[in-house]
């Protein structure tokens, strides 16, 4: 990009990070070539698209959403945001003709988004469109996590996709990333600090991190390049009602529900009777900032307390109790608690997250597209069949990372793992007892959690016979 250009249209502006930009600048700093806090997102479209169209919408996108065509430095006064113009983010093409199987395209859209990003010159956000045929293809959007979350990544497909297809540039953002990060600022100088701080040291002062038995040594420095893979599995669909049907009897939640049964999972391979598990949580409040796309989310940090009595329903209760008052001083960054003692990077407060992916939270558009994603089909809009692509990704940055994707009709269970430190076989046996421990809660939510199996009984004779069993 022409950087005398930038400067003489007054489109290129430096601009204060958040605290969360902070921690993820300085993670990029010190692994430039990791591509670990990369997110994507991909559409498979089918029918007569219109790449120019397409580039037009992408522009219109980018334009409403100065992240997107941000660069960072360092500068005296720290490290900055600097915007610049729409074009910094040019849609790339690639032929693949005849690629039609769902596993090769996969593949395809994750080396796209694994590749690392320049974020001092290239910037946070690209774009590919793959050509399988003319009327067959894959749309990607990569982008840094310093400049978006999962809710941004869906207002950034329901935005492009809505400027395609109208045609027509969305209308201005009454708010700006800039006013959250101006509103985070103000909170930290102001007299709310020194209560958040307190809050959070006696929230969590008597626990420490979650960990669950890995198979290998935890490295004695924090690694600098993450390196992870996924398992997944659909909960039995007789199941998701009885769910719903049992948070709704027991009074709290799904989330407090299936969070309170992953504390119990932890627990029960752990021996950890108090323990911490961090929630990623959205901080996109007031009027204006649903629209924003930027990295609008915070780490909750939540305690876990056992004994040998706590029932599952004990658990989700607990777990709502504790998510609710978390949430009330949700406005600490994360961050700022993990660099405060008796924390480290060698000793930070969580090293497992649970989150809920709800499609109540998206926009019709996408609320239709992860529907129609569960069931196996794809949705009609612009006169084009539009289906979601799935991609691994923001893998091994803990050492479990739990996603529970939502629809009307089903529940998946992702769980996101550290390779350097667990097999996968020792992953499927935790999401498998998870499983197992779910349909336990919404069975009898009354029965103890320290008596509750957490394996079928044929493998709990395998286990035994390997000698590898000690208290199932």
């Amino acid at each position: 990009m022409d950087r005398e250009r930038a400067l003489a249209d007054g489109q290129e502006r430096e601009r204060a990070l958040s605290i969360g930009q902070e921690a993820l600048w300085f993670l990029y700093r010190m692994a430039p070539d990791s591509p670990a806090y990369n997110v994507q997102a991909a559409l498979r479209v089918r029918g007569a698209l219109d790449e120019a169209r397409l580039r037009r919408a992408l522009r219109a996108v980018v334009e409403r959403h100065d992240v997107l065509r941000s660069t960072f430095t360092e500068t005296a006064a720290g490290p900055r945001r600097v915007i610049g113009l729409p074009d910094l983010v040019p849609l790339q093409v690639r032929e693949v003709p005849g690629v039609t199987d769902t596993g090769l395209l996969e593949k395809h859209v994750k080396a796209f988004g694994d590749t690392p990003f320049d974020l001092t010159g290239e910037g946070t956000c690209r774009a590919l469109l793959l050509r399988i045929a003319p009327d067959d293809h894959v749309i990607v959007v990569s982008t840094h996590h310093i400049v978006t979350d999962a809710t941004s990544q869906w207002l950034l497909l329901q935005d492009l996709l809505d400027a395609y297809a109208t045609d027509t540039a969305p209308p201005p953002l009454t708010r700006g990333y800039d006013d959250y990060v101006q509103g985070e600022q103000e909170l930290l100088e102001g007299p709310r600090r020194e209560q958040l701080v307190a809050f959070w040291q006696e929230f969590c002062a008597d626990a420490g991190a979650g960990e669950l038995p890995a198979d290998r040594p935890r490295s004695p420095r924090p690694p600098a390049v993450f390196n992870g893979a996924t398992c997944e599995a659909r909960i039995p669909d007789e199941l998701v009602p009885r769910l719903r049907e049992a948070a709704k009897r027991a009074k709290v939640t799904p989330f407090a529900l299936t969070l309170g049964v992953f504390q119990a999972l932890v627990h029960r391979y752990s021996g950890q009777r108090d323990f911490l598990v961090g929630c990623p949580t959205t901080t996109r409040s007031g009027p204006g900032m649903r629209e924003v796309v930027g990295y609008l989310v915070n780490t909750l940090v939540l305690p876990a307390h056992f004994t040998g009595t706590t029932t599952f329903a004990q658990a989700a209760h607990t777990a709502q109790r504790q998510v609710m008052r978390a949430m009330k001083h949700i406005g600490y960054p994360y961050a700022l608690l993990a660099g405060e003692e008796p924390y480290s990077s060698r000793n930070p407060p969580v090293r497992m997250v649970f989150t809920m992916v709800a499609p109540g939270r998206l926009e019709p558009l996408l609320m239709q597209v992860t529907e129609a994603a569960a069931r196996g089909t794809d949705t009609e809009y612009a006169g084009l069949r539009i289906e979601l692509i799935e991609v691994p990704q923001l893998e091994g940055q803990f050492d479990i990372n739990v996603e529970m994707r939502q629809s009307a009709s089903s529940l998946t269970a992702v769980f996101r793992y550290a390779t350097d430190l667990f097999d996968e076989a020792t992953v499927r046996r935790l999401l498998d007892s998870y499983v197992r421990l779910l349909a336990e809660a919404i069975d009898d939510p009354d029965a103890p959690v320290a008596g509750a199996a957490l394996v079928e009984a044929d493998d709990l004779d395998d286990l035994l016979a390997l000698g590898e069993a000690t208290d199932w």
